[in-house]
């Protein structure tokens, strides 16, 4: 044997340490104790932050200590979408796996941020800087370009989800719920995780003999077994009236990203907080009785609504009140953060579908310290709900115990009601302003409201 002829192989060696690559069309951790640990929750087994309505059941994964360059958990297929675990250290490099015919890639940041992969972020000595967070109160692709083969990590490392799609799914519409691809999943203990109905693990009034089905997912913990991010999976049929539930407590960011969308206008509905909606029109008396609230348009909001229509593969940004001064969530006196009502929208003007079609959507809920708004993002007209987080003084006179709606941070339209929001208090209103459609409205100083996408403005739900 000729041991000289190893010398290449032990130079490309020597690069192990600053990338990762693919090997049978799944990326491969090549540095470092580099594994990310995957295990099933146990029964009875207490996790801070886990959905409250499925307290044990969901499939725990640990990232890899510090001294990992770059981790790569197995790959979950979840209604024929692929969802991986990366782990990249400060400026390391990862190498997807390449792209089959028709595939399409895709990246959810969690944590900190990549270089010069999309203009989703912000530039930045010479990059284009993506962040956790794209711009708040809009849509915007998580799609990467295909030629797209290396992902580098900024200063501060990264973590994300990398996704993969085919065509051939994307122009799949879901019609029932025990069809391909929504009953498509693969990966480590995916088969102990499955769509339910929401009335069997929220049994309120409101669900029976709805068309609502939630499926456990994946809850990501640092190494150290603290929160990290929250995955799961929504789908609901385009006819249902209670849309995908109206909410807004919540202690982590919430971000969705449609997988299957029913129509045109399938996305988020979110209220711009300090404004009043001039076509506002009350629910009627009996609106409240067995859970109607959720049947009617209006919500008894009188502030000014939007729709964000968001296809398949796109995400929004923050809907969540913001600081202007630093870009951080605020927060109201129970912990929570300052969310205005919001909910995954289904109705549309134009006929239903036949058959009737499912919208189904991926929620990230990553805790609050790494969605930071990046201030470059918020434009010269505000595209955010801009306000402070609550003072003592504040909440002193507002009188929020935290039982607002059981300061329900679920993402379940059952306990969505408003009554006990802690917003900071209004100031009277200093300016009318009438968007190009003809609706007026207030603005308010204490919270800013996007002006500049006056021409959406609509109250629909």
């Amino acid at each position: 044997m000729r041991f000289t002829t190893l010398a290449p192989i032990l130079a490309l060696l020597a690069l192990a340490p600053t990338i990762a690559s693919a090997v049978d069309g799944q990326p491969v951790a090549t540095d470092g104790d580099c594994t990310i640990d995957v295990r099933m929750q146990t029964e009875g087994e207490v996790v801070e932050g886990v959905p409250s309505w499925h307290p044990d059941g969901n499939i725990m994964v640990k990232l890899a200590g510090s001294d990992c360059n770059v981790g790569v958990s197995p790959t979950w297929t979840i209604t024929g979408w692929d969802y991986t675990v990366v782990q990249i250290a400060p400026n390391a490099v990862f190498k997807p796996p390449a792209l089959g015919d028709n595939e399409r890639q895709l990246v959810k940041i969690l944590r900190g941020t990549l270089l010069d992969v999309n203009v989703n972020g912000i530039f930045t000595d010479g990059h284009w800087e993506t962040h956790a967070v794209t711009a708040p109160n809009r849509a915007l692709s998580m799609y990467l370009d295909s030629n797209v083969d290396e992902i580098t990590a900024g200063n501060d490392g990264a973590v994300m989800y990398y996704m993969k799609v085919t065509e051939e799914i994307l122009s799949t519409h879901i019609t029932d719920m025990t069809s391909f691809p929504i009953t498509d999943k693969a990966g480590p203990f995916s088969e102990n995780i499955k769509w339910e109905p929401y009335v069997d693990v929220c049994p309120e009034p409101v669900f029976i003999g709805v068309e609502f089905y939630n499926m456990a997912g994946i809850f990501l913990q640092d190494n150290d077994g603290s929160r990290l991010a929250n995955m799961q999976f929504w789908t609901i049929r385009e006819d249902m009236l209670i849309d995908g539930g109206y909410h807004q407590y919540h202690d982590f960011g919430e971000i969705h990203m449609t997988n299957y969308a029913a129509n045109g206008v399938s996305g988020m509905q979110t209220t711009l907080k300090g404004t009043e909606n001039k076509n506002f029109t009350p629910n009627p008396p009996d609106a409240m009785d067995a859970g109607k609230w959720h049947q009617y348009k209006q919500n008894d909001q009188p502030e000014v609504q939007i729709a964000i229509p968001m296809p398949p593969g796109y995400a929004h940004g923050p809907l969540w009140s913001v600081d202007p001064a630093t870009g951080e969530p605020t927060y109201r006196c129970d912990g929570t953060i300052q969310y205005p009502k919001h909910r995954m929208l289904l109705a549309t003007n134009g006929k239903l579908n036949d058959p009737l079609r499912f919208t189904s959507w991926t929620a990230f809920e990553t805790v609050a310290k790494d969605v930071k708004v990046p201030l470059k993002m918020m434009t010269e007209w505000p595209n955010a709900n801009l306000q402070q987080t609550m003072t003592p003084e504040e909440c002193a006179a507002a009188d929020d115990s935290g039982s607002a709606a059981a300061a329900d941070d679920s993402g379940s339209a059952a306990a969505a009601d408003d009554s006990g929001s802690a917003a900071t208090p209004e100031s009277p209103p200093v300016v009318d302003a009438v968007d190009e459609s003809g609706s007026a409205y207030h603005s308010d100083p204490a919270t800013l409201v996007m002006v500049a996408l006056s021409s959406i403005f609509v109250a629909i739900a």
